[in-house]
């Protein structure tokens, strides 16, 4: 299911708008053949465009230190009453090359069906980074409000910690290995550039 985004391009240091993207999100359930229940993947296209100003590149048709960090908002009923769980994850990149690429990050079948997950997340936030520095975030239609946002991410900051290491990039799922030729490679955690 493809979801409305709300962008906020960000100027990077050199004063330049970004050129680092993200085009689309979708969440889909899919199931690994592992398990006898789905998982909850998140598919984020992120466009790298070439930049000849940007003196941080090797090579101006690559980004070599971007990090996509995922916040996912979850309905759930706890008990018989309604709430929320918050996750997040962030992949960090080896490189990516002029074009789109999908970096994707999973919700593991016990969550889907312990919180009931459809095809979507009641919201969002994705932002992207490079050497420790935000180039943009993308927002869910339910955070476009200022004390919205505000309110997500300090829920996010005081209660994701509660779902440490359940939302999962790529490489560290039974997924690791599908879309062969349309995954990017990861750097191990704790090897982000510049930080």
């Amino acid at each position: 299911m493809l979801l409305a985004l709300v962008s906020a391009s960000l100027i990077n240091a050199s004063g330049a708008f970004a050129s680092v993207s993200v085009r689309d999100v979708e969440f889909n359930r899919v199931d690994d053949q592992t398990s006898s229940d789905d998982w909850l993947e998140c598919s984020i296209e992120v466009e790298v465009r070439r930049d000849t100003q940007d003196l941080t590149r090797r090579r101006p048709d690559y980004v070599d230190d971007l990090v996509v960090e995922l916040m996912l908002g979850v309905e759930s009923n706890v008990r018989g009453q309604n709430g929320f769980e918050f996750f997040e994850a962030e992949a960090a990149l080896v490189s990516l090359k002029e074009g789109r690429h999908l970096v994707r990050f999973y919700l593991p079948p016990e969550i889907v069906e312990r919180d009931s997950v459809r095809n979507k997340v009641h919201s969002f936030l994705i932002r992207l980074t490079r050497s420790g520095t935000v180039v943009e975030e993308q927002v869910s239609r339910e955070l476009e409000g200022t004390n919205v946002l505000d309110s997500f991410l300090n829920r996010v900051d005081s209660e994701s910690a509660n779902n440490n290491g359940i939302l999962l990039p790529q490489f560290k799922t039974p997924f690791r290995i599908a879309y062969p030729g349309k995954t990017p490679s990861f750097r191990d955690s704790g090897d982000r550039v510049g930080e």
